[in-house]
């Protein structure tokens, strides 16, 4: 797609990679484009934690590349957000918590080295719920990043300050993590792709844990090429994460799962569980988005069953809780005040599940997973709604759904948390807005190391369906580089004075 007519907010990773590397614009150009919107936007947003000092250096490294014509990598000048739960050497991590302010880790994670070996520019890292343990990214400590559809309302989380980056134009892609659906809820609550890989197929090396067997890092996106292009960099065995799968992608990720989008489709639909308890405009935007999607004819669909789906909140509740006390338990014990409210609660929640109610829920673990198993073999993929609710007000803790009171917080995770428990592959895409406006996700999920099958279908699903990731009120025109004629390079407009962008407020 052309989009030279647009500010480079408005393209995706790979269209800027593109641009950088046939001459249409440098990598500085794009970088100082991005930290201007930052400065413009991030301090009433709070996407941001911090912003890197050597982002610009980055990409005047990449240009030196492409002028002495060596390879710069296929994210050739790409500016990506960190979540600040993953380590960066050269800038602050502080985990989302008090307990690290100022902390400088003495080496990257796996996933930020491999981003810049592929040639991204590192733009900062992004705001978080405190140390990962909450679904609103509601932050005592750095602020509430805002949903820039509605500012009123909660990013979801605890990726929201990635998920903002995305959709307000601040970063080209984001990284964030997953235990619960950490990356898939912002990612419908805000209207974009967020994509949780197979368990093990990206190092955590790195990553600060909250439930070490749950947790994934997963690429957060304008388009599922741009996540298939984010994971093929990312993803690999990593002898620092005993975790680590020892299973390949293909050597082209993103164009095998364009062949495979055109292959015949079939879609198991789990109503029970996944689609009750939901609210209105979310099953009737879904339920919308399935029936378009119907008319393709390589599509069928079919209404399956999870097996033993009632019995996986308690599960994944008590693994969790276990594993969150364990990671924390010397700070909660030494420093609790440091902690806020609501993480803290979460974590002495801990102190309730015992031995044998961890043993257990590890048990119904396995038997869970292996009973996944006949689900696909009958189908390809799951669809569901991402998220039963919409993005909800910024402090409200409790809503009704079908007239029975539900707590926000915990049933975010209703439809998401399966999956980490599971370990499947899951991708939350954009399908459609709500009748008040609100994005609303479809989750699509595979089976084991289906990464590529996940994939190809969401990048069907975007045949069927367009949609502009950027929120309405960021789409507008900012300070740009200026575009150049790709037949005919000609010297960039680097040497035009810009700002210096300031730390975010």
């Amino acid at each position: 797609m052309d989009r030279s007519h647009q500010d480079p907010h408005h393209w995706t990773a790979a269209e800027i990679a593109s641009a950088v590397q046939r001459h249409v614009c440098s990598a500085e150009e794009i970088t100082r484009h991005f930290l201007e919107r930052i400065a413009r936007y991030n301090p009433a947003l709070h996407a941001y934690i911090s912003i890197s000092d050597h982002a610009l250096e980055e990409a005047r490294a990449i240009d030196r590349r492409i002028a002495q014509r060596r390879r710069p990598g296929p994210l050739a000048g790409v500016p990506v957000a960190i979540k600040d739960l993953i380590d960066t050497a050269d800038q602050p991590t502080t985990y989302g918590g008090r307990h690290f302010a100022g902390h400088r880790p003495q080496q990257s994670a796996t996933v930020v080295q491999r981003l810049r070996d592929a040639g991204a520019v590192i733009l900062g890292k992004t705001n978080l719920h405190e140390y990962a343990y909450g679904t609103t990214n509601e932050n005592p400590h750095y602020g509430t990043a805002l949903n820039p559809w509605n500012r009123a309302k909660i990013s979801g989380g605890s990726s929201g300050g990635s998920a903002v980056a995305v959709v307000a134009g601040l970063a080209a892609a984001a990284v964030g993590t997953d235990t619960g659906g950490s990356i898939r809820i912002p990612a419908a609550l805000t209207g974009h792709v967020g994509f949780k890989p197979t368990y093990g197929r990206v190092s955590k090396a790195g990553v600060l844990p909250l439930a070490p067997t749950l947790d994934h890092v997963g690429p957060m996106t304008k388009s599922a090429a741009d996540a298939a292009l984010l994971v093929a960099t990312m993803a690999g065995y990593d002898p620092k994460d005993p975790d680590s799968a020892r299973v390949p992608l293909p050597d082209d990720l993103l164009n095998d799962a364009v062949r495979r989008s055109h292959r015949p489709l079939r879609i198991g639909v789990p109503r029970r569980h996944f689609f009750e308890r939901c609210h209105p405009g979310v099953v009737q935007v879904v339920q919308a988005a399935l029936h378009q999607w119907a008319k393709s004819p390589t599509v069928s669909f079919v209404d399956v069953e999870v097996p033993y789906i009632d019995e996986v909140p308690e599960a994944q509740a008590a693994i969790l809780s276990a594993e969150a006390l364990a990671v924390h338990r010397e700070r909660l014990e030494n420093q609790p005040w440091l902690f806020g409210e609501d993480v803290r609660q979460r974590l002495e929640s801990g102190h309730r599940v015992s031995g044998p109610d961890y043993v257990r829920a590890m048990w119904f673990r396995r038997r869970f997973q292996t009973s996944l198993g006949t689900v696909f073999d009958s189908v390809d993929v799951l669809a569901m709604p991402a998220t039963p609710l919409l993005a909800t007000d910024i402090g409200q803790w409790k809503t009704h759904v079908r007239m029975q009171e539900v707590l926000v917080r915990p049933h975010l995770t209703r439809n998401t948390s399966p999956w980490n428990l599971s370990g499947l592959p899951a991708i939350s895409v954009p399908c459609g807005p709500s009748s008040d406006g609100l994005p609303v996700g479809l989750q699509l999920v595979g089976p084991p190391f289906g990464d590529v099958t996940v994939l190809a279908a969401a990048l069907h699903w975007e045949r069927v369906f367009e949609w502009d990731p950027l929120a309405p009120d960021y789409r507008g025109t900012s300070p740009a580089p200026t575009v150049h004629e790709p037949s005919r390079p000609t010297p960039g407009s680097a040497a035009r004075a810009h700002p210096e962008p300031q730390q975010p407020g």
